[in-house]
């Protein structure tokens, strides 16, 4: 029987370093450390939830609350001097979790080819650069506010991913990317809510990610940002570990990056605190 062994998050986005060195050296650190703790726990999936910016899921075309990869590879798209790569997978484990959640009241799009941007790429490359482990992608949708998962339905569904990989003979650690909060592209680009940071990290080392669950759409956005919604990937994260609480590994109000940068592990069931 497989098991969810792991959970982590993660802000996905890197910068150049110029005038923010100290901060951006926590942030490389940061990477360093999760890609060394996944590997450590020796998953045979890796489990990236993310958020879509544009080269796969169009905001012009169908914009479903939930989407998965079912595809053995899928390539980088190589923006921001990302390198174009092939990135291996699992179809087999990522199309039967999506009939899987189909009969627990989640109907999730699938697609079997993918142009991860750097939401993916980026944690994926930092983490694991000898490319060596298969990720399925699951992108959480943002771009459409008409089709907005609740932050309530994706720590659900995190807990259905746990019990899906019951079913499984394949141990899974689960990785959340993006946030924190951050406004891209609005008015308000390069504001970072600090007190909002601290308070959801908070939650989450308490083992209260259920709390920020019960936030609305409407909630994160005021005080957080559009950006800012990427952390229903972290609740999913949450969801899937069971909520145990974890620690901080670092966190950066980067202002030239306009983000709340930061770096989160929760506790694992097989090791005690990660």
């Amino acid at each position: 029987m497989g098991n969810v062994i792991g959970a982590f998050a993660t802000s996905h986005t890197l910068f150049p370093s110029t005038g923010v060195e100290t901060q951006a050296q926590e942030v490389v650190d940061g990477f360093n450390e999760l890609g060394r703790r996944i590997g450590a726990l020796g998953p045979h999936v890796v489990v990236m939830v993310s958020s879509e910016h544009g080269p796969t899921l169009l905001p012009s075309g169908p914009q479903p609350p939930y989407t998965v990869a079912v595809t053995e590879s899928f390539a980088t798209f190589g923006e921001m001097n990302i390198p174009k790569l092939q990135i291996p997978s699992n179809a087999g484990f990522a199309g039967a979790f999506v009939s899987y959640a189909a009969t627990r009241d989640f109907d999730i799009a699938s697609m079997n080819t993918m142009r991860a941007d750097h939401g993916l790429a980026i944690p994926i490359l930092m983490m694991f650069p000898a490319n060596n482990i298969a990720v399925v992608p699951l992108i959480i949708g943002t771009q459409s506010p008409n089709s907005l998962a609740t932050p309530s339905r994706c720590y659900r569904l995190g807990k259905v991913l746990a019990d899906y990989v019951t079913t499984r003979d394949e141990n899974v650690v689960v990785v959340g990317c993006g946030g924190l909060s951050h406004w891209p592209g609005t008015p308000q680009m390069g504001r970072i809510n600090e007190e909002f940071d601290a308070d959801f990290l908070a939650l989450l080392s308490a083992g209260d990610g259920g709390y920020a669950a019960a936030w609305s759409n409407d909630y994160i956005l005021d005080h957080a940002g559009n950006g800012g919604l990427e952390i229903r990937n972290w609740i999913f994260a949450a969801g899937a570990i069971g909520d145990r609480g974890g620690e901080t590994l670092y966190y950066a109000p980067i202002k030239p990056w306009a983000t709340g940068m930061s770096a989160f592990a929760f506790i694992s069931p097989q090791e005690g605190a990660v």
